[in-house]
């Protein structure tokens, strides 16, 4: 249990050092580093620092052995606004040398606590597509931290769905072939890159057809003039669905409702993976696809590289 000795505040600057090192003891698979913290979190426009930052840290004479994030949204979510009933859980960390002592117990109930002062009624871990502030895995994983899924089960949270990573190598992609396999039918589709005369249609289509944070990572790649990272799938002139990438990273990536299963995604992602193929890309891989989507990308030799839970709470 945790002692009288531990108590739980929020971060202050000296704890930087402290709370890097139990991260990278603590989740040896997911290393961060200084400058991603700063970038990450610290210059997050969810993250306000002091009291009420929602990030806090469990210490034990004044020495740091764990910590947790929960993120209300301090800014609107694109077209979904503040989502003023629901709180998120993107991290949550207990120094080895000090797990299964009670510490993420109560690093839980001071979150919750904080979730309640400001009336949220649903808490996630991490999210959702479209909805996950401050997202860095798509939640619990499930193979390497038995402890943090022990943790959510222990406090509360139920599993609302998995998800998975995936990747493989595409040095040996045969973009011939499901090309060939793809343009069967559907040839009213049309894919072509982001260009300046079409992005008032994307930001459109995004709004429409996926409100929430893939509008915020489109308009980052927008903003900072790398059209050439984006594809659009066009029919009868509109745009219907697209995809982005960064390096070997793929994703976003979404078509319309109504003209999924017209293979127009797989249209995208053949043409984007040229495309990673042709900047000198080995390999493409993303963090999160659901069931339905980890089905579509086993059609191109995309393997599960790791396993997440997903965990919410009503409150």
């Amino acid at each position: 249990m945790a002692t009288s000795q531990t108590k739980i505040r929020t971060l202050i600057g000296s704890d930087v050092g402290n709370v890097l090192a139990i991260w990278n003891r603590a989740l040896r698979r997911d290393p961060m580093t200084e400058g991603r913290f700063v970038a990450g979190i610290l210059a997050d426009p969810d993250y306000w620092a002091g009291d009420d930052s929602g990030f806090f840290v469990a210490t034990s004479h004044g020495r740091p052995l764990g910590f947790l994030r929960a993120i209300i949204r301090r800014l609107p979510n694109d077209r979904m606004g503040l989502e003023p009933e629901v709180g998120w859980i993107p991290i949550v960390a207990v120094s080895p040398d000090h797990q299964r002592a009670g510490i993420g117990t109560a690093l839980m109930e001071a979150a919750l606590a904080y979730f309640r002062r400001h009336g949220r009624k649903r808490v996630w871990v991490c999210g959702g597509s479209g909805s996950a502030p401050g997202y860095i895995f798509p939640g619990v994983d499930k193979d390497l931290y038995p402890g943090g899924l022990a943790l959510f089960s222990k406090t509360g949270f139920r599993i609302n769905r998995e998800s998975e990573s995936m990747a493989r190598e595409i040095v040996d992609f045969e973009v011939d072939r499901f090309r060939a396999e793809a343009w069967a039918t559907s040839d009213d589709v049309k894919v072509v890159s982001l260009v300046p005369e079409l992005v008032q249609d994307f930001i459109e289509f995004l709004a429409e057809s996926f409100p929430g944070d893939w509008n915020t990572a489109a308009r980052a790649k927008i903003r900072a003039g790398l059209l050439h990272e984006v594809l659009v799938a066009i029919v009868d002139g509109k745009v219907v669905g697209y995809c982005q990438w960064e390096g070997e990273h793929f994703g976003p990536f979404g078509v319309r409702k109504d003209l999924r299963g017209r293979r127009v995604g797989a249209k995208l992602f053949i043409e984007a993976v040229q495309r990673i193929r042709e900047a000198d890309g080995r390999t493409v891989w993303f963090n999160w696809a659901e069931e339905k989507a980890a089905r579509f990308y086993r059609r191109f030799g995309l393997k599960a590289t790791r396993r997440f839970v997903i965990f919410e709470k009503e409150l």
